[in-house]
């Protein structure tokens, strides 16, 4: 299924696409399983039309994505005028993306730029735009390109698209999981990913690390039951003192939000820039958008996220 009102932008970036001699893939900072596998499933969709393209994250992706194809190719800096053409996936702009911000950006590059996110977009870099909130994944936007563009899904190709549905749909257990996600995820499967293999990968990827700072995380949670809130705060001591990574944190705000009862979750982790707050919720009744929203962040209604310079 594809929204008539995106069929014009998604060929419009076939054109730009077929004049580009060399495209740049860039996703938001912090990169989770949709933006891995949306750039990712990009390049290989853009190889299977006879294009150049690179992928580059500002942060380096978690390991546990390392079966997908071209993980190891994921550069983290890049020269604008390496390219004529840029897609920026899974985020709205070129601020999220943690290489430079939109002000940086008043030369003549790219000639071409292309935006693809299903996120309720608060600000947006220029060009084209391919947006829909009715999507759970960014990469089941790639899909639906790729079959407006002709371009066949190869394993590969599923496998990068799949890794997206899944994490972004919580392994289909969050209400953004309906009938047409399954019916996506159910042809990326008859092209060959292996839904088995992905999780296998993702989710039982533990090391020692991770352990620990899930521990940590899960030691210091707090539940107001007046308010209906779980949270936990990591700091940056905390990750030292686990030998952990930021991103080791994947997945565990999922596990926090499962405490019963609860309207939303809270996830306070220390960053460079201050504290990112994660917020999930089941709850039909809460939007953590619209409180997200506030604070200068997005997300959707049920995970979103923003960024705070302290807890005072």
């Amino acid at each position: 299924m594809i929204l008539k009102e995106l069929k014009p932008q998604i060929q419009k970036f076939k054109e730009k696409v077929v004049q580009a001699k060399r495209i740049l893939i860039v996703a938001h900072e912090k990169p989770d399983g949709d933006a891995i596998g949306s750039c990712l499933g990009m390049r290989v969709a853009l190889q299977a039309l006879g294009k150049e393209a690179e992928v580059a994250m500002v942060d380096r992706p978690p390991e546990a994505f390392s079966f997908l194809p071209y993980f190891f190719t994921i550069k983290d800096s890049f020269s604008p005028f390496d390219f004529d053409m840029a897609v920026i996936l899974d985020c709205g702009n070129w601020e999220r993306t943690g290489f430079f911000e939109d002000v940086e950006l008043n030369i003549d590059w790219p000639d071409s730029l292309v935006v693809v996110d299903h996120h309720a977009v608060q600000t947006l870099s220029p060009g084209i735009h391919i947006l829909s909130t009715q999507a759970a994944s960014t990469t089941q936007l790639i899909y639906y390109i790729c079959q407006e563009w002709g371009v066949d899904i190869s394993r590969d190709l599923a496998t990068c698209l799949l890794t997206g549905l899944s994490t972004d749909t919580g392994s289909f257990k969050h209400s953004n999981t309906d009938a047409e996600v399954f019916r996506v995820a159910s042809k990326l499967m008859e092209a060959g990913a292996s839904l088995n293999k992905i999780a296998g990968h993702i989710y039982m990827y533990n090391k020692p690390s991770k352990l620990k700072l899930w521990g940590t995380v899960l030691s210091k949670l707090q539940q107001d039951k007046e308010l209906g809130i779980v949270l936990s705060v990591v700091t940056a001591e905390d990750l030292e003192k686990c030998e952990s990574r930021v991103d080791e944190l994947e997945g565990v705000i999922d596990l926090m939000n499962s405490v019963p009862g609860m309207k939303a979750t809270m996830l306070f982790s220390q960053r460079d820039k201050g504290y990112k707050v994660s917020l999930r919720t089941e709850s039909d009744d809460v939007d953590v958008s619209k409180l997200a929203s506030i604070f200068g962040g997005g997300g959707h209604i049920k995970a979103a996220g923003f960024i705070v310079d302290s807890l005072q």
